[in-house]
Order: C-alpha cells, then sequence, then structure tokens
C-alpha cells in the first residue's frame, strides 16, 4: 500500500489523547512531526501533568494553556494554543474528531469511551483492559452514533488483526496468530543465566535444551520451561490483547492458560503446528504467546506479533526457506512477523484511517463477546479481602489470567478479570478456583454498567442481575 495516496487529503485530523504516558506522549510527538495530524489537547490526571506531557513532547511553554474550567478550553482553543486539562468533560464541546484513550486505566477508559461517542467522537481505544471487558458494547454504540470504536496500530492487537486479515485476505489457513511475551529471555552462555526484563536468572541446565532434537521438540521444548521456571511465562496483559483479537477475528486460543512456550524464533512454526505435524496445537485458527528465547547477539522479538500459515505450494515454499523464511522442520507450516511495535509512533496511522477513511484497525462490526478474560485464584483468599490491582502491567497479587468462553454476569460465572480491581471477597476462595460473581462484592463502576448493558445486548434471554 502507498500511504501517501491512500491518506491524500488537505484535511487535518485533530485529536485529543488522554492519558499522557508512554503511548499517548508518543501520538503527542509523532503528531508534531506530521502535516495531517493535529494533537492539540492533552487529559491527564491533572492539568499540570498534561502540560508536562506536552513540554515533553516538544510543544514550547509559551504554546500551552493549563485549563481548569469550560471558559479557560474555549479560550485557548482560540487562540490556537495546546489545552492541558484534568478532565476530558471541559474539553468535550472542542471540535476534534477523535479521541486517544491511552489512560490504562479500565473504568476510567470505559467512561472516556462513552462520553466522547456520545459527543460525536471517534475513539481509538489503547487501554486494552477496557476493550477486553465492554470493547464489544463500545463498537456497536460507536456504530450508532455513525462513529468508529478502534483498537491502534503501535499496540499488538491492532497490528496482530492486520497480519491476521491479510493472511485471510491472500486465502492463507492461519493455524496460529498470537505475539511474544514483552520481555525477551537472554540466554548468557558463559555465565549460565538468562536475563529477562533486567533480571538475572541462573539456567544451568539449559545449555542441553538450547537446540530440539528432532521428533523430540515438544518433549524438550517442556523441559526447557521447567528450567526457566522461575521467569514469570505468562502475563495478564498478554492474554488480555489476545482475548481482544479473539473478540475480532473468532480465532481462539488453543487451551484458557495458552501454551506459552519458550521457543526460539525459528522454532516457531514447528511447534505452534498441529499435533500431527510434530506441533502442540489440536487444529487450526489458534491464538497463543510465546516467550522468545535468543542470545544477546540476535534479534529481539520482544512485543512482536506473527501468523503461523499453512504451506500448500511445497516447491514455493521451499524457494522462499533458501530466501531465509522462517518455516517447520517438516516444511507443513511458515510463520510471518512483525519483530517490533512502536507504541504511539505508529498509532496515526489507526487516527487517520478511522477519522478520514472511516475504516477500524480492528474487528468493526464483526466484534462481538466470543471470549473472556477471566481470574483463577493461586492462592487462598478469606471473606473480607480486597483485590487491588498493581504496577505497569495492571496484574492482580493472587490472580493468573485465563481464557474461556464469553458469558453473561452470573453468580456462577467468572467474572471478568478487569471487573475485580477494587471488589471485595465475600466467602472463602480456594487457590485453584476461578473467581465467580458469588465470590465477590464488586465496586460500583462504569465499566459493570456497560458490561450488564453489553450482556443484554449480544445474550438472548438473559436474565438481569438482581
Amino acid at each position: 500500500m502507498n500511504f501517501l495516496q491512500h491518506f491524500d487529503s488537505e484535511k487535518v485530523i485533530e485529536a485529543c489523547v488522554a492519558g499522557a504516558g508512554d503511548f499517548g506522549r508518543g501520538v503527542l510527538r509523532q503528531a508534531g512531526q506530521m502535516k495531517g495530524l493535529s494533537v492539540r489537547i492533552a487529559v491527564d490526571v491533572n492539568a499540570e501533568m498534561a502540560a508536562r506531557a506536552l513540554q515533553l513532547s516538544g510543544v514550547p511553554d509559551k504554546k500551552i494553556m493549563v485549563c481548569h474550567s469550560d471558559s479557560e478550553v474555549t479560550e485557548a482553543w482560540d487562540k490556537g494554543l495546546f489545552i492541558a486539562s484534568g478532565r476530558l468533560e471541559l474539553v468535550t464541546h472542542l471540535p476534534f474528531d477523535i479521541l486517544v484513550e491511552s489512560t490504562g486505566i479500565p473504568d476510567v477508559g470505559a467512561r472516556h469511551a462513552e462520553l466522547a461517542i456520545q459527543a460525536g467522537k471517534h475513539v481509538g481505544i489503547a487501554t486494552k483492559e477496557t476493550e477486553s471487558v465492554v470493547g464489544p458494547y463500545l463498537t456497536r454504540l460507536a456504530e450508532r452514533h455513525s462513529r468508529l470504536f478502534t483498537p491502534l496500530d503501535g499496540d499488538q492487537p491492532s497490528l496482530l488483526i492486520g497480519l491476521v486479515t491479510w493472511a485471510q485476505t491472500l486465502g492463507f489457513e492461519v493455524v496460529a496468530a498470537g505475539k511474544s511475551s514483552e520481555y525477551d529471555f537472554i540466554w548468557d552462555e558463559q555465565d549460565g543465566a538468562v536475563w529477562c526484563n533486567g533480571r538475572r536468572y541462573l539456567a544451568p541446565d539449559l545449555k542441553s535444551l538450547w537446540t530440539l532434537p528432532d521428533n523430540q521438540e515438544a518433549s524438550v521444548v517442556t523441559a526447557r520451561s521447567k528450567a526457566l521456571s522461575a521467569i514469570p511465562q505468562i502475563s495478564v496483559p498478554d492474554l488480555c490483547e489476545m482475548t481482544n483479537v479473539a473478540n475480532a477475528t473468532g480465532l481462539i486460543p488453543d487451551c484458557p492458560a495458552f501454551h506459552a512456550m519458550v521457543l526460539r524464533t525459528h522454532e516457531v512454526p514447528t511447534l505452534l503446528d498441529h499435533r500431527e505435524f510434530g506441533g502442540v496445537l489440536q487444529g487450526s485458527g489458534r491464538l497463543e504467546v510465546f516467550n522468545c528465547l535468543r542470545r544477546p547477539d540476535e534479534v529481539s522479538f520482544a512485543g512482536g506479533v506473527f501468523v503461523v500459515l499453512r504451506c500448500e505450494d511445497q516447491e514455493t515454499w521451499e524457494l522462499l526457506r533458501g530466501k531465509g523464511h522462517v518455516l517447520s522442520r517438516r516444511g507443513h507450516s511458515a510463520m510471518v512477523y512483525l519483530p517490533h511495535h512502536l507504541l504511539g509512533l505508529e498509532a496515526p496511522i489507526s487516527i487517520l484511517d478511522a477519522a478520514l477513511k472511516g475504516l477500524p484497525s480492528g474487528g468493526g462490526s464483526a466484534v462481538k463477546p466470543r471470549v473472556d478474560l477471566i481470574a483463577r485464584a493461586t492462592q487462598d483468599f478469606v471473606s473480607g479481602q480486597t483485590l487491588e490491582m498493581k504496577g505497569h502491567h495492571r496484574h492482580i497479587e493472587g490472580l493468573k489470567p485465563e481464557v474461556h468462553g464469553a458469558t453473561p454476569l452470573s453468580a456462577s460465572s467468572p467474572v471478568p478479570f478487569y471487573l475485580l480491581p477494587g471488589a471485595e471477597i465475600v466467602r472463602p476462595i480456594s487457590a485453584g478456583q476461578p473467581i465467580t460473581l458469588d465470590d465477590v462484592s464488586l465496586p460500583d463502576s462504569h465499566m459493570l454498567r456497560l458490561r450488564l448493558e453489553q450482556d443484554a445486548m449480544f445474550f438472548e434471554n438473559l436474565v438481569p442481575l438482581t
């Protein structure tokens, strides 16, 4: 595709960024280098933090106005200044085209998205946690207002949906699709250790597990995972992103907790194939996450996305193998991949597609609640404990993620993971149990209200919760 021709327009798209952290600041920075995109509005926890994000993005102080009221916002806009605000409600009357929601806070993301759609704006969502719980509802709500609710390039769901639909357009059988975990497993052979996310883990047995003998691939990979068990091999963000891809594409995980194998890049199509061909999968159309094992001098795959395709024409694919493409050992499948994601720096592609072309970077009208990201206890809980979301990865201590078929909220159904922050345990829970609605008292949140609306929209014969 020639992007200059695709976006051949004199119109300048106006955007607002809510959540000016790493992703949002990348959008602010990149817009300053573009002719077709203007981002003059930044919203954060408070107006001062939003102003700081604008400064870090290269906006001179004299062009920034810190705004705490409707009148100040309107004054700043009329003067052509950049607006820093602590509340999205203050700026929705301004004539911007699209909201970039990148706060990373599930309930805030739900509130911001609904508010923007009702104000007649498109929404580009980078807060994947919100999308995993109420993405189908917000997609339909946007359609009702002749607007789009869409993921954004720069994050793995959008990039993976693009890669999957590229393969499907070409008629390929998609055996598997997914991403690498956020942090590579980097083996220092001389030190006998693996480094991951800045931490060192002893791995004295890894040398004997570095290569995979023929017909023993799966067993050696299992042993490799056990040898590196001190390193987390699955994370909530990984499965959250795959939940959103499943709801957009219809691809499903092979098992609820994913295989999450530790693989070198060239091993991926061998292991992520059907069992009859030496892989671990029960069928095609599977979503998966792997942990990239590499030496320090090998190229990273951290957070990259991939598809594994069925090789129908052996002669053509052997030709491609000779050109360096990654095929399975038996030649039945091949991997096509993007080993990078550029966060907010490439999000403007999706912003322009939505606002200029009316095209989503996600599933659009095909999005529906096919799966839910749920939580299973890894420890015992007692009544009265409160579940707290923590850290950059938005995890909840004592819970691990799984992906199951979507169900409406009911007393016995598992609760979507990102409805649980702030929930109080109301009866004892044993390690190994999924967290159900009977186990907790959920806080009265914006996202809970939208989830109930989503359940009513998509599930027939629904008995309302009382």
